[in-house]
């Protein structure tokens, strides 16, 4: 229903050079709400989108320096995959603030699950009396039904809101948002950038079928689809067509796929948190021993050696951030059980499918 609502396939909707604007997600916020008869869904489905893994859209934000650094990474990721930025970051003086584009007029569902979204990341990273957004502004209508001051008080945030505004945006506590961030880690930051210029997907540059294999198995490692018949299906050619075409560049599919293996592998190591079992479910494989055969296979060594320099040296440097940080508390990252997918549009038609499936 929400494929159709899109006029998409569920191959093109997983295809990395897809671009989608706030239109679409004004579109599926419609279908979603007349199909579930819930009018304001988009509240709970963008608190349901938390990325849980680097696979996801805005992971990588969680390990920034500061909480208004996670912030605003998390705001440009998911709007990594739109045709236009939405959110501007504007900072001055005490004031901290995202702004909505005010020439986007379809923006209203995609704003409300963005700022949904960003709500619980900061929710994460700050201590429970010190959440760093302070309020929400909308240029629109209060929707029907929608619980005022408090939209997200359900969710354990609450967060006042207010309608019939000069402009959309969410206020952010500037002394909240210069604070360090408890999960900072700056070894997955830089990784997880290499990764990203090194396989660069740029709009109005035509990119080779190695960096769109690569992209593709990137966001999908945890997910479905990792097989060459679908990869074939959401590039438009015959699996015969993509094999020798990926010969062509040097590659093959399998390559492709061991190669995403190892880095996505590595980000998780650099984390620091997860279990080999945990890892070797993120990476796409079935079983604990298939992913020790290809580590091993990899790198001549078994993965739990590793594992356990990495750890080491993770509980250094937290020891040393920790020193660094008076008064701010640790807490574990949640598991959410709703994984995202390729954009922000992708997350939430995902999200919404499985509510329905409930």
């Amino acid at each position: 229903m929400l494929l159709a609502a899109l006029d998409l396939t569920d191959a093109q909707l997983r295809d990395p050079r897809t671009r989608f604007g706030a239109d679409a997600v004004a579109i599926l916020c419609q279908a979603a709400a007349q199909e579930l008869g819930r009018e304001n869904i988009f509240l709970d489905i963008g608190w349901g989108m938390m990325p849980a893994g680097f696979s996801d859209i805005g992971y990588m934000a969680l390990f920034e320096e500061t909480i208004g650094d996670v912030m605003q990474a998390a705001a440009a990721a998911m709007d990594s995959r739109a045709t236009e930025p939405l959110l501007r970051w504007d900072q001055s003086g005490s004031i901290c603030r995202l702004v909505a584009d005010p020439g986007c007029q379809a923006a209203e569902g995609l704003v409300f699950v963005l700022f949904s979204i960003l709500s619980r990341m900061g929710h994460i990273v700050a201590k429970p009396e010190s959440q760093p957004v302070k309020a929400a502004y909308f240029a629109n209508r209060q929707p029907r039904n929608c619980n005022v001051p408090k939209m997200l008080e359900n969710h354990r945030i609450t967060i006042p809101c207010f309608f019939d505004q000069r402009r959309t945006c969410l206020e952010l506590h500037r002394d909240i948002t210069d604070l360090p961030n408890p999960f900072a880690n700056r070894d997955v930051v830089r990784a997880g950038q290499y990764l990203l210029n090194r396989f660069p997907m740029h709009a109005n540059e035509p990119a080779s079928l190695v960096s769109l294999c690569y992209h593709y198995l990137f966001q999908l490692l945890d997910k479905s689809g990792l097989s060459l018949d679908a990869a074939a299906e959401t590039f438009g050619m015959a699996e015969r067509t993509l094999r020798r075409k990926l010969a062509a560049e040097g590659a093959s599919f399998r390559q492709i796929l061991e190669e995403v293996r190892r880095d996505t592998c590595h980000l998780y190591f650099l984390e620091g948190t997860r279990s080999l079992s945990e890892i070797a479910t993120k990476l796409g494989y079935s079983e604990l021993s298939a992913f020790t055969r290809a580590y091993t296979a990899w790198y001549g060594r078994s993965p739990s050696r590793d594992m356990a320099m990495h750890m080491a040296v993770a509980e250094q440097e937290k020891s040393k951030l920790s020193g660094k940080m008076v008064g701010v508390e640790r807490v574990e990252l949640p598991t959410p059980s709703m994984s995202t997918k390729c954009s922000t549009t992708e997350l939430y038609a995902h999200a919404a499918g499985r509510l329905a499936s409930r």
